[in-house]
C-alpha cells in the first residue's frame, strides 16, 4: 500500500511541474522551471523573456493588450492580468531584436489560459547582428477577399508578384502592413490571405477592419475571435530600428439587434489606456508609426473626427512625438499634413482596386497597388507603386476630349502640399505653366463603371489639377514630389 500511495504521490508531482510549466500558443520555448520565477502576490501572468543564448533580456516591454510592465534586470516579467478579460500576453520587440515570425506573420505572442490560476509565458529572441535603422515596408488595404468576386485573383495572380518584383530592388529589409479588411465577411478566407503572405516572404503586420469581424457574433469581442485565432491580439507594439511602431482595432463593432449602426470608428477606454502605457516606455520626440483600418488622423476641418471615439484622448497621448499615420478603409489615395509639421496622414487605396472591380483602379482613379516606405533613422520617404506599372508613374492624364470639358486633367495620386507646382509644359515649346487644384471624378473609373460592371461610385478626387491648353494639340506635365523625384508624363489628342 505505501508503495502505490508513493507511486501515486510521484504521478501527482509530475502532474504539477508540468502545468506550471506548460505555455501557451503564439511563441515562447522552454525557458526556467517554475520554481525559478515564485508567485507574486495578485500577479496572474509571469514569465521570462530571453535570448537564443537562454540569457534574460532586460527592459523588454510586455503587455496583455491593457497592463503594462517590463522585465527585470534578469528578463523576468510580472502582469496583474484578469484572466477572465484577456486573451494574449505579448512582448513589444526591442528595436535590437528580430520580429519572430512563422509562414509570414509575427509571432509575439502567448495565448492565456483561463483555466490556470497563474500563467506562465516565456519569450525567446534573437538579438539583431546588425542595426535595423535602415528598413522598408510594403503598407497595403483593403485585400478584401471574397468567395463570389475575383478578388483573390487580383490579390494572389496580380498584386503578389509585383510585390515581389518591387523588393527585390530594395536594398534593405522589409515588411509588410496590411491595414485591415482582409477578408470580405468570410473568415473562412483568412488562410488564403494568409498564403499570400508567406509567397512574399516578409513578415507582415496585419490588423482587424470592419470586414474582418465575424458578422454572425453580437459583439466585438466574439466578432474577434477568428481573426485572434489566426493573427493574434489586434493591438500590438514594436520597435524596428528607431520607430516604435502602432498597430490599432479602431473598429467598434455591435452587431447586438439593438444597435443603431453595425459598427463605429474610435478606440475603446480600455485601448487608449494602453497606448498611453505602451508610450511611457517611447522617449519623448522620436518617431510613431501608427497603423489602423480607418484612417486615425483627419483633415483638421473634417468633422469626422469629432465622431471617432477618443480623438482627443489618442491626440493628447501622441502629442509628445513625431507621427506617421497609414490608414485604408475609404478605398481612395489621400496624403494629408498637419499644420504642426509633426503628423503625416496617409490613407492608402484599396490594393486590389475598387471593391467588386477588383481591377486596375480604385474609385478615385488611383491604380491597384500599395505604398512603398522606405525608412532611414526617423525620416520616411514614400511613393505609391502601381501593380503592373513602373516606379515612376505616378499620374494618369486626359485629354479634353476624354473630360467634356476643354481642360487637360491630371490626377497625381501620391500629391500633397509638400510636392511642387503641378506644372503643364505645351508642346510646342511654351512657357511653363501652373495647374489650377481642383476636385472632379476620374475619367478613366467612370469608363471602367460604363462597361456594366457592378457597384462601384466615384469620388470627387482632391488630387486632381486642371489648365485650359488653349491651341494646343499636345503637352506634358511635370511634377516633383517632396524627396526630389521629378514625375512626367505626356498627352496628346
Amino acid at each position: 500500500m505505501s508503495k502505490f500511495y508513493m507511486r501515486l504521490l510521484s504521478v501527482c508531482l509530475a502532474a504539477l511541474v508540468l502545468a506550471a510549466c506548460s505555455s501557451s500558443e503564439g511563441g515562447g520555448d522552454d525557458g526556467p522551471t517554475a520554481g525559478q520565477i515564485p508567485d507574486k502576490a495578485g500577479m496572474t501572468v509571469k514569465g521570462i523573456v530571453k535570448d537564443s543564448a537562454g540569457n534574460g533580456i532586460a527592459g523588454v516591454v510586455v503587455s496583455d493588450g491593457l497592463e503594462v510592465t517590463a522585465t527585470d534586470e534578469r528578463g523576468i516579467y510580472y502582469l496583474a492580468s484578469d484572466l477572465a478579460r484577456r486573451n494574449f500576453v505579448f512582448v513589444s520587440v526591442p528595436a535590437d531584436c528580430e520580429i519572430p515570425a512563422t509562414q509570414g506573420c509575427p509571432r509575439f505572442y502567448r495565448k492565456i489560459d483561463r483555466k490556470q490560476a497563474v500563467n506562465r509565458a516565456d519569450f525567446t529572441l534573437t538579438r539583431r547582428k546588425t542595426p535595423s535603422d535602415r528598413h522598408s515596408l510594403i503598407v497595403m488595404a483593403d485585400i478584401q477577399l471574397a468567395a463570389d468576386n475575383t478578388s483573390v485573383d487580383s490579390y494572389l495572380g496580380h498584386v503578389v508578384p509585383d510585390v515581389l518584383k518591387t523588393v527585390q530592388g530594395l536594398p534593405t529589409e522589409v515588411y509588410g502592413v496590411s491595414l485591415g479588411d482582409l477578408v470580405w465577411n468570410d473568415m473562412s478566407l483568412f488562410p488564403k490571405y494568409r498564403q499570400g503572405l508567406e509567397t512574399l516572404g516578409f513578415t507582415t503586420f496585419s490588423l482587424p477592419g470592419n470586414h474582418d469581424h465575424d458578422p454572425a457574433e453580437l459583439t466585438d469581442s466574439l466578432a474577434l475571435q477568428s481573426y485572434e485565432r489566426y493573427f493574434g491580439p489586434a493591438n500590438y507594439s514594436v520597435n524596428i530600428g528607431k520607430i516604435h511602431y502602432l498597430f490599432l482595432d479602431n473598429i467598434l463593432f455591435d452587431h447586438a439587434p439593438t444597435a443603431g449602426e453595425e459598427y463605429t470608428i474610435g478606440l475603446t477606454d480600455e485601448i487608449c489606456r494602453w497606448i498611453e502605457a505602451d508610450l511611457r516606455y517611447v522617449p519623448a520626440g522620436s518617431t510613431l508609426v501608427v497603423s489602423s483600418h480607418c484612417p486615425i488622423l483627419y483633415h483638421t476641418k473634417n468633422t469626422a473626427a469629432r465622431n471617432h471615439r477618443n480623438f482627443q484622448r489618442f491626440l493628447d497621448a501622441i502629442s509628445p512625438y513625431k507621427v506617421h499615420a497609414f490608414g485604408g478603409h475609404k478605398h481612395y489615395h489621400d496624403i494629408y499634413r498637419y499644420d504642426d509639421g509633426r503628423k503625416v496622414m496617409h490613407c492608402i487605396a484599396r490594393t486590389p482596386g475598387d471593391l467588386f472591380i477588383n481591377g486596375d483602379v480604385n474609385c478615385d482613379g488611383t491604380p491597384r497597388g500599395y505604398a512603398v516606405v522606405e525608412v532611414d533613422g526617423e525620416r520616411l520617404s514614400w511613393y505609391y507603386k502601381p501593380a503592373g506599372g513602373k516606379r515612376d508613374m505616378q499620374m494618369r492624364l486626359y485629354a479634353p476630349g476624354r473630360t467634356n470639358s476643354a481642360c487637360v486633367y491630371a490626377n497625381v495620386w501620391g500629391y500633397d502640399t509638400a510636392w511642387s507646382a503641378v506644372e503643364w509644359i505645351p508642346a510646342s515649346g511654351g512657357q511653363a505653366e501652373a495647374m489650377e487644384r481642383t476636385q472632379r471624378t476620374d475619367p478613366y473609373y467612370e469608363e471602367v463603371l460604363a462597361t456594366g460592371v457592378r457597384g462601384g461610385t466615384p469620388t470627387n478626387t482632391w488630387h486632381m489639377f486642371r489648365v485650359d491648353p488653349g491651341s494646343e494639340r499636345g503637352g506634358m506635365v511635370r511634377v516633383t514630389d517632396s524627396f526630389g523625384h521629378t514625375y512626367e508624363s505626356s498627352v496628346s489628342w
